[in-house]
């Protein structure tokens, strides 16, 4: 199957063997779109290696090349070639189409910020029902305009700039989305004076470590008081980077070792390690650790070995610094021997779509019991899979998550699975290649 030509659905072919073998995954989406914010925002040319040509990155990528920015994209050689204009935006105004990109929207709306004129940013149907308002909020603190043009915090936004964020203090409720808090720390280095940031609400560090480690590395600190408060200096500059690594995705990866637990099997993936950047390599070395699974780790791959006897425990786990791979545990988690209980991301009712609320459903449909709740849900062992078609939602990860059922059960059919051109094109092919 092509990766850029897919059916209307897909139906996965279970496996009767244990998997083996080492399998490479694409770079990271959270990683390559911080890098290419970094790298505009640096001056002077950074080139990305082991970059994500994905739906998300190629939004943000034209989105760029929107603002003036000169971006060089070679999909085979997985290299991205950015000119940073050293924290200036080249043009006076800009409409930019983020699709259904979270972090981009996000991003992109704190950047702008710095330039002069006015932008505005907009998406698909689902993307108007994702409310950014804490961050329109925290930048109307700083002094910039920035509003939604039909109220509601929704897209579009529209960012009114002047030259300059004039800095100070901003109060900021990062409940939603630590992206709010992310796409502030990493333009508050140009603001004309010192950035304090005043964090409430319930804030999901391993993904603000990911960003304060990204500007560390290009040349910023970000300073912080127990995560609640954040100091950028004003006058820090981003040195380019050639080359720049990106780490291969954890929560792509979390698919591959998940379909080993429950088939058996030893995989490795090369390139990432218990020491990346993305949080989400927890999935990995805890969530299926704890539930039997043998992980070893060095500075280059991780290797997971399912348990010799088959017996995958449930877990009961608060899933809300990796809450992408809860997915993944809530589909393996009818074949673990007790029930799973997932807790704290009722953020993720706010995602590419309610994610809780898909999960459960779609599990019932294949026969599986499932309690939802607020923030999150619990799955029972099921022993009697029903095959079916599953709804996508038009969310990459429920297409990626369901699939691995499918591995076990004949007759799981993904319904729209293009979807997963948003993070992981290939993923198809990925998955055959386990036969």
């Amino acid at each position: 199957m092509n990766a850029i030509n897919y059916p209307n659905q897909y139906e996965v072919q279970p496996l009767t063997h244990p998997i083996s073998g080492t399998f490479n995954v694409p770079g990271s989406k959270s990683l390559t779109n911080r890098a290419l914010i970094l790298a505009a925002l640096a001056e002077g040319t950074s080139t990305l290696t082991g970059a994500l040509a994905s739906d998300d990155t190629a939004v943000m990528i034209d989105s760029l090349r929107r603002l003036g920015f000169e971006v060089q994209v070679n999909e085979h050689a997985e290299t991205i070639t950015v000119v940073g204009q050293g924290g200036e935006i080249p043009v006076d105004s800009a409409e930019l189409f983020v699709g259904n990109s979270g972090t981009s929207i996000r991003f992109l709306t704190a950047l702008v910020a710095l330039g002069r004129g006015k932008f505005v940013l907009d998406g698909v149907p689902r993307m108007r029902e994702r409310p950014q308002g804490d961050l329109l909020d925290a930048l109307n603190d700083l002094k910039v305009a920035a509003y939604a043009q039909f109220g509601g915090g929704c897209p579009p936004l529209t960012v009114e700039a002047t030259g300059e964020i004039p800095g100070g203090t901003a109060h900021l409720n990062a409940s939603a989305s630590s992206q709010f808090l992310s796409a502030l720390l990493m333009v508050a280095p140009y603001a004309k004076k010192e950035v304090t940031l005043e964090v409430r609400g319930a804030l999901r560090p391993l993904y603000i470590d990911i960003t304060r480690r990204m500007m560390a590395q290009w040349g910023v600190q970000a300073r912080t008081g127990n995560n609640t408060k954040f100091w950028v200096e004003a006058g820090q500059k981003y040195r380019p980077q050639t080359p720049y690594p990106i780490e291969p995705d954890a929560s792509s990866a979390s698919y591959l070792f998940a379909a080993t637990a429950i088939l058996g099997g030893t995989i490795t993936i090369p390139r990432l390690s218990a020491n990346a950047l993305q949080g989400d390599v927890r999935f990995v070395t805890e969530v299926l650790a704890e539930m039997g699974c043998t992980v070893q780790s060095d500075e280059n791959s991780i290797t997971l070995t399912a348990p010799a006897d088959g017996n995958l425990r449930g877990v009961e786990r608060d899933m809300s610094s990796i809450s992408d791979t809860s997915l993944t545990l809530a589909a393996i988690a009818p074949f673990a021997s007790t029930p799973t209980i997932v807790h704290n991301i009722a953020h993720s009712r706010l995602q590419e779509c309610d994610r809780i609320s898909a999960v459960c459903t779609e599990l019932q449909r294949l026969g599986v019991e499932v309690e939802e709740r607020p923030d999150g849900f619990t799955v029972y062992p099921c022993a009697n899979i029903k095959p079916a078609t599953v709804q996508t939602y038009h969310d990459h990860r429920i297409a990626m998550s369901f699939a691995l059922i499918g591995l076990r059960v004949a007759g799981i059919v993904i319904d729209n699975p293009s979807c997963v051109a948003k993070t992981f094109p290939n993923y198809w092919q990925v998955l055959e290649s386990l036969t």
